[in-house]
């Protein structure tokens, strides 16, 4: 049982020493060519199969939520207003900086300084709300003096809170935005495009607050200090509120001015994929409608999601190289470890998940805390697009020693545009990392043998060849006469 344990502590040690070998250099070879592939396929463009819908607006995309694949483009980077779809951001930011019990007390700007003939829910100086209660305002009557006054609560001035938008919107890597308001009345400097309202859009969908706001069709606000009166408030959005009813919706938010024309963010869920639809500069309500029908059946009908860690499970016969159930080296079970459950990616239906390529990248670690620890990713791409990841974490037990940024390679450098950073590897690059590789494994084997012969063999026959010797010197010889009865 001893020899057992040694040799499972040697096999420990060699895991990790393959381990952080192959973190360098997957490290390096994705380093190689991080910029180019970062261009080629940062996520922006669409896997477009099939027959795509024609559509009357402008401009439109269709992206999967959990992925950010985008599976429709059409004039993506198009600057348009987006009227009160900018609401979404107002929503996102505000549940992110307040709490929903905080309340709001409204100004005389906040009353006055908004058209009096645009979307209101009759607000007046000094009332008070809570943040819950005006943010359903916001989202589902499109309240616009509201919407001022939640900007005013969270950050004290609307300059300050577009402050807020904008950060927000770059950290979800927009760039084709600016906003100058919280409700998206007509400004020239505030405008977006249907990219960065799909990127903002899958940031609060994945809030599951805002699910329960955007999804709501009717909501309630009790008399306040100054209304005597029980406010309904009803979702604007039709597919929503089932006039144009549409299998899987669970929310969205409508916009109009002269400027913007129709604008239209739908999210519908069936079979575990959630879809965004964002429709801009579109010219009735009628087209709106019709086109976004179009474009979330065109996403329904032609992709399927998978989930990353089930289909690379250990215990499968078919599962890649690095998580066989013989070489378990991600697996839940024997190994600290792991991938994320939640990382996805969307395939063009009938359309294997092997026909996915796969790069995997490390990021440094300062501090490795208790639970899940993110120390890189796993991406993946088909025909050089971007279709989805899963985090690799990394569990702190009793050994967490064994992982610490001597063994965690710098982070390969990359050039940000446009959508979300994709390294991929050139063939070259994988034939000399596939090399690398064997050579790795052949010298992790000759350590191992080595480690057994030096700690294990050798001291064990240099024990038995004592011993032997021992007895032997031990014994006692007799000659027959020793046995003669005399």
């Amino acid at each position: 049982m001893k020899k057992l344990r040694v040799l499972i502590s040697i096999s420990a040690l060699c895991l990790l020493i393959l381990n952080t070998s192959l973190t360098s250099v997957q490290a390096q070879s994705n380093s190689a060519d991080s910029t180019a592939a970062t261009q080629k396929s940062s996520g922006q463009e669409a896997l477009n199969i099939g027959d795509k819908p024609s559509i009357a607006s402008k401009a439109a995309i269709v992206m999967e939520a959990s992925t950010g694949t985008i599976l429709y483009a059409k004039n993506i980077h198009d600057k348009h207003y987006p009227a009160s779809i900018t609401k979404i951001l107002t929503a996102l930011v505000a549940l992110e900086n307040s709490s929903p019990g905080e309340v709001l007390t409204f100004s005389k700007n906040a009353i006055y300084d908004v058209d009096l003939d645009s979307s209101r829910i009759g607000i007046d100086v000094g009332e008070k709300l809570t943040m819950e209660q005006s943010l359903y305002a916001v989202m589902l009557e499109s309240a616009n003096e509201v919407a001022y006054g939640v900007a005013e609560h969270v950050a004290g001035s609307v300059p300050a809170f577009t402050d807020l938008m904008n950060k927000k919107a770059a950290s979800l890597g927009c760039v084709d935005s600016h906003f100058v308001n919280p409700h998206g009345l007509p400004d020239d400097n505030h405008y977006t495009s249907a990219y960065d309202m799909a990127l903002i859009s899958r940031a609060a969908i994945n809030n599951e607050t805002f699910q329960k706001i955007t999804g709501t069709k009717t909501y309630a606000i009790p008399p306040t200090n100054l209304q005597s009166e029980t406010r309904y408030l009803a979702n604007h959005h039709k597919m929503v509120k089932g006039s144009i009813p549409y299998e899987g919706v669970i929310g969205g938010k409508t916009g109009y001015t002269l400027k913007s024309k129709y604008t239209l963010v739908t999210f519908a869920k069936r079979n575990g994929m959630t879809l965004i639809s964002v429709i801009m500069c579109c010219d009735s309500i009628p087209n709106e409608y019709a086109d976004t029908k179009a474009l979330l059946n065109y996403g329904f009908e032609n992709y399927s999601i998978y989930n990353i860690s089930q289909e690379l499970d250990p215990d499968k016969e078919e599962s890649d190289s690095l998580f066989t159930k013989y070489a378990p080296l991600f697996s839940r079970k024997t190994s600290s470890l792991k991938l994320s459950t939640k990382g996805s990616v969307v395939l063009p239906k009938g359309i294997s998940f092997k026909k996915a390529e796969k790069a995997i990248s490390y990021v440094p670690v300062e501090e490795i805390k208790n639970g899940d620890n993110v120390i890189g990713s796993m991406r993946f791409t088909y025909k050089n697009t971007y279709i989805g990841s899963a985090d690799i974490l990394y569990t702190k037990n009793t050994s967490s020693y064994m992982l610490n940024n001597n063994f965690i390679p710098e982070t390969p450098k990359t050039i940000v545009t446009k959508g979300v950073q994709m390294p991929v590897d050139t063939n070259a690059d994988k034939h000399r990392l596939q090399i690398v590789i064997i050579s790795i494994i052949v010298i992790v084997i000759l350590i191992s043998t080595t480690l057994y012969l030096i700690f294990i063999e050798l001291p064990y026959r240099k024990r038995r060849n004592a011993y032997t010797a021992k007895k032997k010197k031990s014994k006692k010889h007799y000659s027959k006469n020793d046995f003669l009865d005399l």
